[in-house]
């Protein structure tokens, strides 16, 4: 009796060890996705880049806001994520306004923001002058529907804190009879925004 007590005992532990979830920091290489893991800023890599960030040049004006969600569900694990909106002007002219969206309470989705990732990169970086190459890779799909890949680093000009941003223009994917992909409104490029 003694033996199947502890033998039951042991199966239920075993089997309630296996279903819960892996906490798995976003900065941990992982080959594939684990179902139902937990993908956690572990060491706050994202949190940085969280803030209101502002260009006005007198020509181009762009003010981008990043927010940290946690735990978003995917469907298939959870994640950390940085999100965002933004507004952008040519000479004052209003071209994009998406900053409403972060106060619109009917997004249940993080990943309908026109900002969104929580993918790093250390290597092959597209800006010039730096030793540091650690930066975000995001996605922006703007108003029009085109969409864009962004490195985004933290950095300083002028002993502000600022970001970085290389926007590559649209990410053109036409198949066979589908219609050419919107232009971009913002212009592809780089881009320095002081921090608010």
């Amino acid at each position: 009796m003694t033996n199947t007590l502890f033998s039951i005992i042991t199966i239920f532990t075993l089997l309630s060890c296996k279903a819960q979830s892996p906490i798995i920091s976003l900065e941990e290489p992982v080959p594939d996705e684990i179902e139902n893991a937990y993908y956690k800023d572990t060491n706050n890599i994202l949190n940085p880049f969280v803030g209101t960030w502002v260009l006005n040049d007198g020509t181009k004006y762009l003010k981008i806001v990043f927010e940290k969600k946690v735990m978003v569900n995917t469907g298939n694990f959870y994640e950390d994520l940085l999100i965002g909106e933004f507004q952008y002007k040519e000479k004052s002219v209003e071209l994009a306004n998406t900053l409403p969206n972060l106060t619109d309470t009917s997004i249940t989705n993080a990943y309908d923001y026109s900002i969104d990732g929580n993918y790093f990169k250390t290597n092959q970086t597209p800006f010039d002058n730096t030793s540091d190459n650690f930066r975000m890779s995001l996605v922006m799909v703007e108003p029009n529907g085109c969409v864009s890949d962004l490195d985004v680093r933290v950095t300083t000009v002028n002993g502000q804190e600022a970001i970085e941003i290389f926007k590559r223009g649209g990410i053109v994917t036409i198949e066979p009879g589908e219609a050419a992909s919107p232009e971009p409104i913002i212009p592809g490029g780089f881009y320095f925004l002081i921090k608010q």
